[in-house]
């Protein structure tokens, strides 16, 4: 039996490989293998290249994606009702007093989360002892594992010259350092085997916002997530807070009129109903500042604010 190994390529770059085993294995299964392969691939680049649409948001309460004609979401379907009993997170229900699986909520720096009933989930806040003051070695940094919010430890090294460097965005990164690339809503960590652009499952996950742990009413009430200036302006990753309905602050507007009038596109806003380019501007105090934001329907069923 001969095995051949195969690389598949994609912009040029070898992205993975899998073993033919021509006496049991058809070319035409090859071939689809192959297609499934580089499938899942693009899919995921396409997150990429989506996330300033904050498609984020949906995809971690576990709303349901419609595939518009470009590469990017036209909208989703989500599931807003509260349960008769216990709680949604990501789109599974949990029974009161069930425990959720913490790889699903660690990354988000919670722990021991917890259904207790009304679509309530309790969680402990981790404190990282890096965050609050932890001191490190002489020559010394935390290392970091991909899906754990705090350092695993710590890495010492007297000629870091040596050690294993990750070039992104123009900064070099130690190996087990955290990064961030622009324009994604990946969090990564540098290894060993990186390489330059290669942001695959070894090295990166999407960010895990957690939303329906501190914004549980917010969503149920179908308020809008806002997005501000710290963040990259390229992405909308997890919101920094959710703007409701005050019939005194909103008026409702055509704020885009860029917005295909004969979209039958719709947000949801509390109990509003907002067409495709409608919105209102809101100013919020928020992190120590006055903040302007202008709120719009354009990635349904949400409207989304942004700091300008």
């Amino acid at each position: 039996m001969t095995n051949n190994m195969i690389s598949y390529i994609i912009s040029g770059k070898a992205v993975g490989t899998f073993y033919q085993v021509f006496d049991t294995m058809s070319s035409l299964k090859t071939c689809l293998l192959v297609v499934t392969i580089i499938a899942e691939v693009l899919s995921a680049s396409d997150s990429n290249v989506c996330d300033k649409h904050g498609i984020l948001l949906y995809e971690d309460i576990g709303c349901e994606l419609i595939k518009g004609e470009d590469q990017c979401p036209l909208k989703y379907k989500c599931n807003f009702n509260r349960p008769k009993s216990g709680c949604i997170f990501k789109g599974k229900n949990y029974s009161p007093g069930e425990d959720i699986p913490s790889n699903m909520t660690y990354s988000a720096c919670q722990i021991g989360c917890r259904c207790e009933d009304f679509d309530f989930i309790q969680c402990a806040v981790l404190d990282c002892p890096e965050a609050i003051g932890g001191s490190l070695g002489e020559k010394c940094y935390s290392e970091y594992e991909i899906g754990k919010c705090c350092s695993i430890g710590e890495i010492c090294s007297n000629d870091t010259t040596k050690e294993k460097k990750c070039l992104v965005d123009g900064v070099s990164y130690d190996k087990g350092a955290k990064f961030y690339p622009t324009h994604t809503c990946l969090s990564c960590v540098c290894h060993e085997n990186f390489t330059e652009g290669n942001y695959d499952e070894q090295t990166c996950m999407r960010q895990n916002c957690a939303a329906q742990i501190q914004f549980t009413e917010e969503i149920n009430k179908k308020c809008a997530p806002a997005y501000f200036n710290f963040r990259s302006e390229e992405t909308l990753c997890c919101p920094d807070d959710f703007i409701c309905p005050d019939p005194d602050l909103d008026s409702i507007r055509l704020v885009n009129r860029e917005a295909d009038p004969k979209s039958e596109m719709q947000c949801q806003y509390g109990t509003q109903v907002l067409k495709l380019g409608e919105g209102f501007n809101r100013k919020v105090n928020k992190y120590g500042k006055d903040r302007q934001l202008l709120c719009q329907c354009s990635m349904p069923p949400l409207v989304t604010c942004i700091e300008f």
